[in-house]
């Protein structure tokens, strides 16, 4: 018998989590609304450009789970959606969206397995890269004559022409999101409750290296982090 959703990603209802997933939506919303020309919006070709949306989306996949990233995913496009930009936002939503199955799923293929942490992070941008770049330019054929009203021939070409670029935003939204990730130090993480399923530091200390661990033990004891939902 299958297990039913809250038993394979539990979803964490404590206040702590809430108040980090609007800290992280606030961030999407604010990149995507005042983009910097050049510098966190860069321009490649048609209306595709390279931007740093996705890292805090893989943040919050790390961070608080599958379920809260697709929660971020939805206040992304909805915050696109008001500004009038339908199309924009159900590409940009569906790419973003196909970028975190993709590391979902390969964190299922490295869960536990002995491998280094840039081992697990190439697997991890490879099939992410590939869920984004095949998933759009599928998705492409579809939404573009629905949209824009483009030909089949148009909507191939477009198709084409943006793949090399989903891979490009994927390794940039993985990458970025799994350093800065882990840059956040483990007190501040374990204080914060940061780690999908964690519990009083757990989900931290399976993460370190084995002098780590007495450490970081004693801080999830002095200062646990609040049980999730």
């Amino acid at each position: 018998m299958p297990m039913p959703w809250p038993k394979i990603s539990p979803v964490r209802k404590d206040s702590k989590s809430i108040a980090l997933l609007a800290l992280f939506s606030a961030m999407v919303i604010m990149l995507e609304a005042y983009p910097i020309l050049g510098v966190t919006d860069i321009r490649t070709v048609g209306p595709f450009t390279i931007d740093p949306t996705g890292i805090p989306l893989v943040i919050v996949l790390l961070g608080l789970g599958s379920f809260y990233s697709i929660i971020a995913i939805f206040i992304m496009w909805v915050s696109i959606v008001y500004r009038g930009k339908m199309a924009g936002a159900t590409f940009k939503g569906l790419a973003e969206l196909l970028t975190i199955l993709g590391i979902v799923f390969a964190r299922k293929i490295t869960h536990r397995r002995k491998m280094n942490k840039w081992t697990e992070i190439l697997i991890w941008v490879v099939i992410a890269s590939l869920f984004r770049s095949v998933g759009m330019f599928f998705a492409t054929l579809v939404l573009s004559p629905s949209f824009y009203g483009a030909t089949f021939e148009v909507a191939l070409a477009d198709a084409i022409l943006y793949f090399p670029w989903n891979i490009v935003q994927a390794c940039i939204n993985v990458i970025g999101g799994v350093l800065l990730y882990k840059a956040i130090p483990i007190e501040l993480r374990l204080q914060a409750g940061l780690g999908e399923n964690i519990s009083q530091g757990k989900a931290v200390i399976e993460e370190l290296e084995p002098d780590e661990i007495p450490e970081a033990r004693n801080i999830g004891e002095t200062e646990p982090s609040e049980e999730s939902g």
